[in-house]
């Protein structure tokens, strides 16, 4: 007599004398079967002679499994997030936002200070000098307005030019100094004010005029 193949094995050909476990990635839930059935995409077993697709697992969050039949789980790569189970691929990270390691669940803002453009990144980048960014998850920086500046990178706001000096173009990263001549009483202005008829200044960097 022939003895039929247990749940979890299976044989394709005739005239055999033993079955074949069920392969990593399948699983065989009938007796006498002639063929494996694969997990389906989005699962994995890593185990051999399963007898239920309860042995195929859903992946994780922050992984994914894209093909069926599938031995082992894969984790979403840095720029990469999957925040639900189950899952044939991830999701790149949005403009504004990062995944700075594999295997993530969720991607992050960006912070006040940084930016970043493109999606599926996995940093952000600093606000350049003479730049600023005010608000997190932002995909730009803001060039610094007319009588105001940024030396430092990073930053979340511009310094307004001190009295005596003056900012004329945006994006700068420095002040300047009102040259002889010349005088600003006020901060944040983008120009120096002549010396009027009768009056001068002999410094450099002056808030007055001299009588």
């Amino acid at each position: 007599s022939q003895t039929a193949c247990a749940a979890g094995t299976y044989q394709p050909s005739t005239g055999q004398t033993s079955c074949i476990d069920a392969s990593a990635g399948y699983y065989v839930p009938t007796s006498a079967a002639t063929s494996q059935t694969a997990c389906a995409a989005g699962t994995y077993n890593s185990n051999t002679g399963s007898t239920s697709s309860s042995a195929c697992l859903d992946a994780d969050v922050g992984y994914y499994v894209p093909s069926t039949g599938a031995a082992s789980q894969t984790a979403c790569a840095a720029g990469t997030y999957q925040p639900s189970t189950g899952q044939t691929s991830c999701t790149d990270a949005s403009a504004g936002y990062y995944v700075a390691s594999a295997g993530s669940a969720s991607q992050t803002a960006c912070a006040a200070g940084t930016y970043q453009a493109s999606t599926g990144q996995s940093s952000c980048s600093d606000a350049d000098a003479g730049y600023y960014v005010a608000n997190s998850a932002s995909t730009s920086q803001t060039a610094c307005s007319t009588g105001s500046f940024q030396p430092s990178t990073g930053q979340t706001s511009c310094l307004d030019a001190d009295s005596g000096n003056y900012v004329s173009t945006i994006g700068s990263a420095s002040q300047y100094a009102c040259s002889t001549g010349t005088y600003q009483p006020y901060s944040g202005q983008s120009s120096c004010l002549d010396a009027d008829a009768g009056y001068y200044t002999d410094t450099t960097a002056s808030v007055s005029q001299t009588a």
